[in-house]
């Protein structure tokens, strides 16, 4: 096994220098680590070390000017001002966070390096945050404990990204464990190889022995929680994202493990990782990650708890997904531009309305009533509907209705199983279908869909789609355009999607709340 693990040391480092030195440990960097631990440096020598690498000036003062930073200070244009106001340590591990993303964001298909970085930062953010709640003594290194537990990972993927692909179709099984996966495929763990590279590129001790529990064993107790807040922040993602296929993770006792060496209760510690995906949320498009890597699947774990804090983030982050594509897009020439970001603005506020009410416990029909109004305002669709599946799943009836005679659609949205233009409905929600007809004229739809339908909703194109909470489908919406040849787009399916999704997360989060309310009446 040692032979086996040497080989791929020697695999990794090889790679490693064929592809270059790697920027994140480049001088800059290690000069600004030098700076940032003696007690004879000042602000301007920290501000030189940074300014020599103009790529990560810029990104830091873009960071330090972000609401969550700077906080009244006024507009921060110098790296010297942000250095005071942000602090040595925090400074450091900005660049660090940085550097790590630039270095590693390669388009390896199949690896997944994406969500590694997003896992990396959000596990540093995590680690940090809870660091603070419990009155940690050096909460900057707690976060870069959390930021390099992946780093072992992350070199594996980068360097040897067939044996990782491997790796990862083989925990996608489930027969294995992830840590036999490791020995077997690399003849140690990923942990070991973080800890060889950390170690010869000069971190502290501290940090490099906190990223295995053996080590960290050596370490004296204030270095030795870092360790266990990078291990336990690790899990929880490993839990909260559903990799853990082979169920070698148990929610439930992690959260007691760092409940029992942080003082924290669950609620506080759940707080804190609600709060740090905010936070990461935040700031991913001012560190380049992709944000839509944030969000947790939507699917259930059988565990409450667990399942309840992953719909409570994914929400959240759904909800700013609009937000993102905004950002992200915002450099590129969009026509008719003032409208445009009118209605980002009021999607935007819509979504804000939705957690507003989730979290003020907003009834069922509350939240798919706005759901309902936003899409009539913010889409170019003309009529919508959300539909109620009756008990014995035979009929779909309308209870709420916009747009273009409303009243006319709620009547027509009245169907039953038994007639062809209800089939359809009703078999959509069975099986969870969405449908989309952008234009009822092309060849093939006319006689593909009931003709009871075409005579009388007349749509000129429509979008269906079911609504469920949890297993249980509770009905359908439904929008469509009646102005003949107004097609339905890619925008107005975008923004129907979006307020779709979060009806759903919303009625799940409710659902679980409601559930967890009976059980402790």
């Amino acid at each position: 096994m040692k032979l086996k693990y040497q080989e791929t040391l020697n695999a990794v480092y090889a790679q490693l220098d064929r592809l270059g030195d790697l920027p994140i440990f480049s001088a800059t960097v290690n000069r600004i680590r030098q700076i940032s631990s003696s007690r004879e440096s000042d602000a301007m020598a920290l501000a030189m070390a940074v300014m020599k690498d103009a790529n990560l000036s810029a990104k830091l003062l873009k960071i330090a000017n972000t609401p969550h930073y700077n906080r009244g200070h006024g507009n921060i244009s110098v790296v010297s001002r942000a250095v005071v106001l942000l602090g040595f340590e925090r400074i450091q591990n900005l660049s660090m966070t940085l550097k790590l993303i630039e270095t590693f964001s390669a388009d390896e298909p199949g690896t997944g390096m994406d969500n590694l970085l997003v896992s990396a930062f959000l596990n540093a953010a995590m680690a940090r945050e809870i660091a603070i709640r419990s009155g940690a003594m050096d909460i900057e290194e707690s976060y870069i404990c959390g930021l390099l537990y992946r780093l072992g990972e992350i070199i594996v993927a980068y360097t040897l990204p067939d044996r990782y692909r491997r790796m990862l179709r083989l925990r996608a099984e489930g027969e294995e464990g992830w840590d036999r996966i490791q020995l077997r495929e690399l003849g140690g763990h990923f942990s070991d190889i973080g800890q060889d590279l950390t170690q010869s590129w000069g971190f502290p001790k501290s940090v490099v022995q906190a990223m295995d529990p053996m080590s960290a064993e050596q370490l004296k107790p204030s270095h030795r929680l870092n360790h266990l807040l990078a291990a336990g922040c690790h899990d929880l993602l490993e839990l909260i994202y559903y990799r853990d296929t082979g169920r070698e993770l148990d929610y439930g006792k992690r959260m007691t493990q760092i409940a029992q060496c942080t003082g924290l209760n669950q609620e506080e510690l759940e707080s804190a990782v609600s709060d740090s995906f905010r936070q990461v949320c935040d700031l991913s498009i001012e560190y380049g990650l992709p944000a839509k890597g944030l969000k947790p699947p939507y699917r259930g774990s059988g565990d409450g708890d667990l399942d309840e804090l992953s719909r409570k983030l994914a929400f959240y982050i759904s909800s700013r997904s609009e937000q993102f594509r905004a950002a992200e897009e915002a450099a590129q020439p969009q026509p008719e531009v003032a409208e445009s970001a009118s209605q980002d603005q009021l999607q935007l506020d819509y979504l804000a309305r939705m957690n507003e009410m989730l979290a003020s416990g907003a009834s069922a029909t509350a939240i798919i009533e706005t759901a309902i109004e936003a899409i009539e305002r913010c889409s170019q669709l003309e009529r919508i509907a959300f539909c109620l599946l009756s008990a014995d799943r035979s009929r779909l009836s309308a209870r709420v209705t916009r747009g273009v005679d409303a009243e006319a659609l709620s009547d027509k949205m009245q169907l039953s199983s038994k007639e062809p233009k209800g089939q359809l409905f009703v078999r959509l929600v069975e099986r969870g279908n969405t449908l989309l007809v952008s234009d009822c004229t092309e060849q093939g739809w006319a006689e593909r869909l009931p003709p009871d339908l075409i005579r009388t909703l007349r749509p000129a194109g429509f979008v269906a789609a079911p609504i469920r909470v949890g297993d249980r489908p509770i009905g359908l919406f439904y929008a469509d355009n009646v102005t003949p040849g107004k097609v339905v787009d890619e925008l107005a399916f975008r923004v129907f999607n979006q307020f779709l999704v979060q009806a759903r997360l919303a009625l799940e989060v409710q659902r679980h709340k409601d559930t967890k309310q009976e059980k402790s009446a």
